[in-house]
C-alpha cells in the first residue's frame, strides 16, 4: 500500500505532474489511465496508486466528481487484474521465471505466496489488492495454479471497492485543495497518504470481518 510515488529512471522524478501534464489536455483523459492500468497486468511497473490519484486530480480539473471517475478506475484494475490471471492460466508458472518477472517477482516471493495460498487459500486475493509490487505476481501466480476464477473476481473486486475510490477521492481532493499547483501537491502527498491509509485500514478490517462471518454462515 505504501508504494512509492516517483519513477525510479532517475531516483527522483515524480511521476504524479508526468502523468497530470500528459493526459490533462486530453478530453480521453481518463481513458488513457484506464489502458495504462490495464498494461500494469501486463507486468508495466508503476504503482497502481498514483494512477488512481492523478485519475482523482484530472476528474477536479475537468469538473467531473470523484465517483464517476472512480467508477471508470474500477474496470481499468479488474480489468488489468484479469489480464494477469488469464497470462498465469495460459502460460503457467514458466512465465514467472522470465527474467522481466524475475526482476519484480522474486523466487522468495514467489515461496511466500505459495505458502500464504496453502494457508489462507481465497482470502489471499483480497490482501493481495493491498501489496503493491507483488499483486500482479500473485494474480499471474494463482492462474497458473488453476484457482477459481470466480473466487478471485469476488475477492479482487471486493477489495478493489474500497482502494480505488478511496484513492481517486484522495486525488480529487488534492484538486480541491492545491488547485494546479502540482509542486506543492505533490509535497503534500506522502503525509496526506498517510491520513488515507488509517482511512482504509478500518474498512478493509471491517469488510475481510463480514466476508469472514459470511463464509462460516455459508458453511
Amino acid at each position: 500500500m505504501h508504494s512509492d510515488l516517483r519513477l525510479n529512471r532517475q531516483g527522483d522524478e515524480p511521476v504524479l505532474e508526468p502523468l497530470f501534464d500528459y493526459f490533462q489536455a486530453s478530453p480521453l483523459a481518463l481513458c488513457g489511465l484506464i489502458t495504462i492500468l490495464l498494461l500494469c497486468g501486463l507486468g508495466l511497473p508503476l504503482p497502481e496508486d498514483v494512477v488512481l490519484i492523478t485519475a482523482g486530480v484530472l476528474a477536479g480539473s475537468k469538473g467531473h466528481t470523484w465517483i464517476s471517475a472512480s467508477v471508470a478506475m474500477y474496470f481499468g484494475v479488474i480489468g488489468g487484474d484479469i489480464i494477469a490471471f488469464r497470462i498465469g492460466r495460459r502460460y503457467g508458472v514458466r512465465v514467472l521465471g522470465t527474467p522481466w518477472a524475475v526482476r519484480f517477482f522474486t523466487a522468495e516471493k514467489r515461496r511466500l505466496v505459495e505458502k500464504l495460498f496453502a494457508r489462507f487459500g481465497a482470502w489471499v486475493f483480497f490482501a493481495a489488492r493491498f501489496m503493491p509490487g507483488m499483486r500482479a505476481g500473485i494474480f499471474c501466480m494463482a492462474g497458473a495454479m488453476r484457482a477459481s476464477f470466480s473466487k478471485f473476481l469476488f475477492f479482487d473486486g471486493v477489495a478493489a471497492l474500497v482502494s480505488v475510490p478511496l484513492w481517486v477521492w484522495f486525488g480529487h481532493l488534492l484538486w480541491t485543495k492545491f488547485g494546479d499547483n502540482l509542486s506543492r501537491m505533490s509535497g503534500e502527498i506522502d503525509s496526506a497518504r498517510a491520513l488515507s491509509l488509517w482511512l482504509m485500514l478500518p474498512l478493509v478490517a471491517m469488510i475481510a470481518f463480514a466476508l469472514w462471518r459470511l463464509a462460516r454462515r455459508l458453511r
